[in-house]
């Protein structure tokens, strides 16, 4: 059995030194993380605990949100399929190009996508274009911002036009935001409040280099929501050492 290709798999080649397929920071993991990591190492032989309460702590501080709009998964990729599966969209949109993965999740949930063709002569920038997309039967749409592969921020306006497209036909609006930090563009969790249909989606994989450790976390101020995407996750999705490595990241200044 093979899994679908996908980038970072270094392994199925011989004397790869740089790896282009994979968008992390070039400095690598932070020595702080890694120490973190090494000093806790008598703990591994106990489960990791199963809510993330230190994490969670910590982090919802840092958001400033409270603790239980936060979802953690193994990765922002495990948080996409759990996200597609508690929703079970018959239907998504996505604009084209994007994360492969959405589409991916959306297929695995019995439910088909529709492609929003992005314009290359704006540099493939999402704009507000995007919102008029949005249709009736629509359940799920996907905005990854900054996109990737291409990189662009999302014109100013569109993550709130294409929210209120999204709230008008019932959908649920997933803003994919794992690059922002590389940016100065605005996050939209400050939106989180007033739309319990928005999702806001994280990782620690992309900043801090640790994508080996598979830590991401999503935001949702829908109560409902954000219970169902967590009950779809296994009892122990982040372990031991990620969690460690996430509250270590979070000490950093910054």
């Amino acid at each position: 059995m093979s899994l679908d290709p996908h980038g970072g798999n270094i392994y199925a080649y011989d004397g790869v030194k740089l790896d282009f397929s994979v968008n992390l920071n070039p400095l690598g993991m932070p020595e702080e993380i890694l120490q973190a990591v090494r000093d806790h190492g008598l703990e591994y032989d106990r489960y990791p605990d199963p809510n993330c309460r230190a994490l969670r702590r910590a982090l919802a501080a840092r958001e400033g949100v409270p603790e239980e709009w936060l979802v953690f998964g193994n990765g922002a990729a495990d948080l996409i399929v759990r996200l597609a599966m508690a929703v079970k969209p018959r239907q998504a949109l996505v604009p084209a190009p994007t994360f492969s993965e959405y589409e991916a999740a959306v297929k695995l949930a019995g439910g088909e996508t529709r492609r929003f063709f992005l314009d290359g002569s704006r540099g493939y920038r999402v704009t507000a274009d995007y919102a008029g997309a949005v249709r009736p039967g629509d359940e799920m749409v996907f905005l990854c911002n900054p996109n990737t592969p291409t990189g662009s921020l999302a014109e100013p306006g569109t993550v709130a036009a294409t929210l209120e497209a999204c709230s008008r036909v019932g959908a649920v609006l997933v803003v994919d935001e794992c690059f922002l930090p590389f940016t100065d563009g605005p996050s939209c969790k400050g939106l989180l409040q007033e739309y319990p249909n928005l999702i806001v989606l994280r990782a620690f994989t992309k900043l801090y280099a640790m994508a080996g450790l598979r830590l991401g976390y999503l935001l949702c101020s829908g109560g409902d929501l954000a219970g169902r995407i967590a009950a779809w996750g296994q009892c122990w999705s982040v372990s031991t050492p990620a969690q460690v490595a996430g509250l270590a990241a979070l000490s950093l200044p910054g």
